[in-house]
């Protein structure tokens, strides 16, 4: 039996099988073999997009505020908890379960990891060194990329802000300027607030940097918060005024002479410049408590050791930890050589053969150039200008995909509508009874630029299934990811235009015309759930 004053007689390490080195690096290794492909999914993410190139400083912090209190830890060792086990085994099942429905999203793999360290601490450590670890571990929460759908859902959002708040500015400087949806229109010259422009590449560091700082900060714990939270409107207001001055000086003298500029800003100068104004936020909330030094302002707290009436003994430790690492290697064994990930993918007629199935209807198929295809990620795509018999007018976009799979998936006309300079003026999600008598649904929006627009609806058309919520479709793909082995489909937008002094309801009619028109040709192309599949292929090949 030994106590928790006898952790500082641990170093040099005793290396025999049973010392707490051996076990923890036991659990080290069972941690990686369990979770190999989440952590690689997690070093390509951050590699692939600037926004989340911070990531791998993020554990590096994380261990370092660990062993800034690690005296405090290794005096607080209590008993190891049974119930940490629990949190593990749930780990694990989330691991098996995120690879089974073969669309492999990768957040639940995760937040798994993050569960999995409070778990261990909690089983190995007691319930001192638990709530210890509690804030480092949760600091690694901002290690954890967003869905690809969430990240474009934020983009969209930020550049709107930024968009409407650079033009505010812009207009305080007494340049004319015009926004129509993320185009800023200065005259003689436009400027695009792109994705790159959303100023996510900012708010994502900067709010493990929040964190951090709050952490770091001497003051109330409501002062803690709002220091953290004002990182969003700090990153929003920052990037608004880097594209406010774009816009000044693009105005001023041409966009070749705002080039370098605009680099320039894009990257560490608007970081720091966030940072100098949080820092300000925690100076104005020092000052309001009446502390007038600043130079101590951000220390690491003093950790206090916590010590339990109940000792921490290394046999429950030992036995605890490699129970730890049984259901580690036993997930890892079971997603990695006992679930399939073969994927069957039904026969289909390619997409080109859709408009000569419409009867004395002309076609105007359109071509997208390599990048924009690369972005759309279809594996069969047709985006074509359709006429009518009677001479109504139509845009018809389908992208089928043979498969979902690590952010492999659609982009929503949502997310893309705003980026061509429209907005969306309105956007409902219409039930409605399909010609073979099913409840189905799809998104109807009207959209506007500069007095033009626009009607369409569109829908996820998926083994067998007409959906109009993303949310709706991401779990019934898990479903049949699982039932049938299979996360193929297709979206599918209709559009017409809106004449002017034409009634809304008027294009209402000819899209549900057009609807029901195209509805019976789609199972060729877009299979249904019962149909026959011949192919398969192992989407990790």
């Amino acid at each position: 039996m030994a106590d928790a004053t006898e952790t500082n007689n641990y170093w040099p390490p005793n290396l025999s099988w049973r010392s707490p080195y051996t076990i923890l690096a036991l659990v080290a290794v069972a941690f990686g073999f369990a979770f190999f492909t989440g952590i690689e999914n997690l070093f390509k993410r951050w590699g692939e997009q600037q926004e989340l190139s911070h990531g791998y400083f993020l554990p590096v912090i994380a261990g370092w505020m660990v062993w800034a209190r690690r005296d405090a830890l290794a005096s607080s060792l209590a008993k190891p908890m049974s119930l940490g086990l629990a949190g593990v085994a749930i780990s694990a099942v989330v691991l098996v379960l995120s690879e089974m429905t073969v669309t492999s999203l990768m957040i639940f793999q995760h937040l798994a990891m993050i569960l999995l360290f409070a778990s261990v601490a909690l089983a190995m450590g007691g319930r001192q060194v638990f709530w210890l670890t509690l804030i480092p571990v949760a600091f690694l929460l901002f290690m954890i990329p967003p869905p690809y759908w969430a990240i474009t859902v934020l983009s969209q959002k930020f550049q709107f802000w930024s968009s409407q708040l650079g033009v505010f500015m812009i207009e305080r400087f007494g340049v004319p300027v015009y926004l129509s949806g993320n185009i800023i229109d200065l005259g003689d010259y436009q400027l695009q607030v792109a994705e790159a422009c959303s100023g996510l590449r900012y708010l994502f560091p900067f709010l493990s940097l929040g964190f951090l700082a709050a952490y770091l900060f001497k003051a109330p714990l409501w002062q803690k918060a709002l220091v953290f939270l004002s990182t969003i409107p700090i990153t929003i207001l920052m990037n608004s005024f880097r594209i406010a001055l774009t816009g000044v000086l693009v105005q001023k003298y041409g966009a070749s002479h705002a080039e370098g500029l605009v680099h320039f800003f894009e990257g560490w100068v608007v970081f720091v410049l966030c940072m100098i104004m949080l820092f300000a936020v925690i100076a104005l909330f020092s000052r309001l408590s009446g502390n007038k030094e600043y130079g101590g302002l951000l220390a690491l707290p003093e950790i206090a050791a916590k010590p339990a009436q109940e000792k921490w003994n290394t046999s429950t430790f030992t036995r605890n930890g490699l129970i730890v690492a049984t259901i580690l290697f036993a997930a890892g064994a079971y997603v990695h050589f006992g679930i399939s990930n073969i994927l069957r993918v039904p026969d289909r007629a390619d997409l080109d053969g859709l408009p000569y199935e419409l009867t004395g209807w002309t076609s105007d198929k359109q071509e997208v150039d390599k990048e924009t295809l690369e972005v759309l990620g279809a594996d069969d795509y047709l985006i074509t200008n359709l006429t009518s018999p009677n001479s109504e007018s139509f845009n018809l976009y389908v992208a089928y995909l043979n498969m979902q799979r690590h952010g492999h998936s659609w982009h929503s006309p949502r997310q893309c509508i705003p980026g061509g300079g429209w907005q969306i003026t309105n956007h409902d999600i219409i039930p409605r009874t399909a010609l073979d008598g099913r409840e189905v649904a799809y998104n109807r929006i009207i959209i506007e630029n500069r007095g033009s627009r626009q009607l369409l609806y569109y829908w996820y058309d998926q083994r067998g299934r007409k959906v109009a919520n993303e949310f709706v479709m991401k779990a019934l793909l898990v479903f049949d990811a699982v039932r049938l082995r299979r996360t193929d489909g297709a979206m599918i937008r209709i559009m017409t235009p809106i004449a002017t002094g034409e009634p809304v309801s008027e294009a209402d009619a000819r899209l549900l015309g057009f609807m029901n028109e195209l509805e019976p040709k789609l199972s060729t192309y877009v299979p249904p759930a019962d149909a026959e599949a011949t192919r398969e292929f192992d989407p990790d090949a």
